[in-house]
């Protein structure tokens, strides 16, 4: 009778035991599933622009960097041989400045940006001209690829907001492995080609003062990397991309001094 007593008590204890581990096994993992969670939702710190298009867009009908297209865009697929039939892709269009100018211009053009306000945006603008908003859609293209490759591709003031080395590979890659062939891409960044800087990306997201209009506002911090000219035709090597040509453009708006690049695939 003791002996099955001690069996008995014995066998429940196990079973509390088991329980308990069991249980504890199933709070560390809904503990890592919500620690999992949080790191794939939480923003990248080269998302910070649009919460800026938000803060603008919402307190006024104007678009952060104006509506005024850059020339050097237009000049450039004229003088490396651009017809109306070719493929072309805009990466980080923003409040679309250069896509819609060149959409109306004829050309055909796909512009992604990873902003959806920026994208809204120029969806809504595109409606007013009469052109089809579907010109525009959201992608990140450190995440994501296309099935389509292009005869150009080109890109405004979108690479200097990468900070960390290994997002710039990836967008230099997305570039390379989506051109044709023959295609050529346009890559314009900030920059004289002899500083050298880069901001602090936790503080992306924080506000501060920037100039706006005839106003001093509060909005996002956002990122940026400037470069010399050694680091950034390394970067193009680095990506098997072969430098046609590069120069300084005083004419991109909102910006002092540019650097230019024009490659191809090695």
């Amino acid at each position: 009778m003791v002996v099955d007593l001690f069996a008995y008590y014995k066998n429940v204890l196990y079973k509390i035991y088991f329980t308990i581990i069991f249980i504890i096994l199933l709070c560390l993992f809904d503990t890592v599933y919500v620690f999992l969670y949080y790191i794939c939702m939480v923003k990248k710190y080269y998302e910070a622009y649009d919460d800026r298009y938000k803060k603008i867009h919402t307190e006024t009908s104007l678009a952060w960097a104006g509506d005024r297209p850059s020339p050097s865009i237009e000049n450039l697929l004229n003088k490396y041989g651009a017809t109306k039939k070719s493929k072309i892709l805009e990466i980080g269009c923003g409040e679309g400045q250069n896509a819609i100018n060149l959409i109306s211009l004829g050309y055909n053009i796909e512009a992604s940006d990873i902003s959806a306000e920026a994208i809204k945006w120029c969806k809504q603008k595109a409606k007013e001209k009469g052109i089809d908003e579907n010109h525009f859609y959201v992608m990140d293209i450190l995440k994501n690829n296309l099935k389509m490759k292009y005869d150009f591709i080109y890109s405004v003031a979108v690479l200097h907001m990468l900070v960390d080395d290994k997002d710039r590979h990836k967008f230099l890659k997305f570039v390379h492995n989506h051109l044709t062939d023959e295609g050529k891409a346009f890559i314009i960044v900030m920059g004289d080609g002899k500083e050298t800087r880069r901001s602090d990306i936790s503080k992306a997201f924080e506000l501060a003062e920037r100039p706006f209009a005839d106003k001093v506002v509060r909005v996002a911090t956002t990122s940026c990397r400037i470069v010399t000219w050694d680091e950034y035709l390394n970067e193009m090597k680095s990506a098997h991309l072969n430098v046609l040509e590069h120069y300084i453009d005083t004419t991109i708006s909102g910006f002092s001094s540019s650097m230019v690049v024009v490659v191809e695939k090695l």
